[in-house]
């Protein structure tokens, strides 16, 4: 699959569905396949007009089944944007499949990494990461005024635009967590995850993520968050299969595994074309 018959654009729902007996409406994202590339500047500002988590836009390499991608929320480019990532291959999987019933993989050339997917023996598509590393480390004297209820643990994942992993214990309802997001963006370049060991049956950890100074006070589902937290679970639980919670207003539900060196994250996924 080389070309597109022109510019075709898919509104994709991920990591929504009842589990439970409860809603979780997961987040969303805008698929623009494009036979070539547009400039930042249009791609912005198609972006800014569209108003939605995250607008990516696809267009093909050199290479069969690799493919170029860019992730844009209203204010930025995003660098790497997972659940993005996991609508886009969705949507090219099953482009491909009204011209093929073979499902060839496909992989994604990011602003800085490549990205491999793959489609399960059940057809679920999932997106693999490189695992992150993490430094456990002292929590910052910040935390304690920046949130209400202090963590008990924190870590350090990749530079320092990376990510704040804080833990809190395992009887405490995260949703009841609430962060000073104005202090939170002068005091670090790091998006926050908060997590905690999940109290709810069928699933193993629960998180939030803020990212006040990427221009995301709280993130809806964000897949990015769960290579770095199979990593940090996989050790903590002596597993490499999880369902993960994101207890954003609107919820979702993350599935992942550790598998093959990489870190895979899947999840409901929903087309409208």
């Amino acid at each position: 699959m080389h070309q597109f018959e022109g510019q075709s654009v898919f509104h994709v729902s991920v990591f929504s569905g009842n589990y439970g007996g409860k809603i979780h409406a997961g987040t969303e994202a805008l698929v623009f396949l494009e036979n070539e590339s547009l400039t930042s500047e249009q791609m912005q500002s198609i972006a800014q007009r569209k108003d939605i988590a995250a607008t990516c836009f696809v267009w093909p390499s050199e290479q069969p089944q690799r493919f170029n991608i860019r992730f844009y929320n209203p204010q930025t480019e995003i660098q790497l944007c997972g659940h993005a990532l996991l609508a886009a291959a969705n949507v090219l999987y099953e482009e491909h499949s009204k011209q093929s019933t073979d499902a060839d993989p496909i992989e994604f050339i990011t602003q800085s990494s490549h990205i491999n997917t793959k489609i399960d023996p059940n057809h679920q598509v999932w997106i693999g990461f490189e695992p992150i590393a993490i430094e456990p480390t002292a929590i910052p004297v910040w935390a304690g005024d920046y949130c209400n209820i202090a963590p008990v643990s924190a870590s350090k994942v990749g530079p320092s635009i990376g990510y704040w992993i804080f833990e809190w214990p395992e009887d405490f309802d995260l949703t009841e967590l609430a962060i000073d997001f104005d202090k939170l963006t002068f005091a670090t370049e790091r998006a926050l995850i908060a997590t905690t060991r999940s109290q709810a049956k069928g699933f193993d950890y629960d998180l939030r993520y803020f990212a006040p100074q990427h221009g995301v006070n709280e993130d809806k589902a964000t897949g990015s968050a769960n290579r770095v937290l199979a990593s940090y679970w996989k050790s903590k639980l002596n597993q490499s299969k999880f369902k993960a919670r994101q207890l954003s207003s609107e919820g979702a539900v993350i599935e992942v595994k550790c598998e093959g060196g990489k870190v895979w994250i899947s999840g409901k996924v929903m087309i409208n074309a």
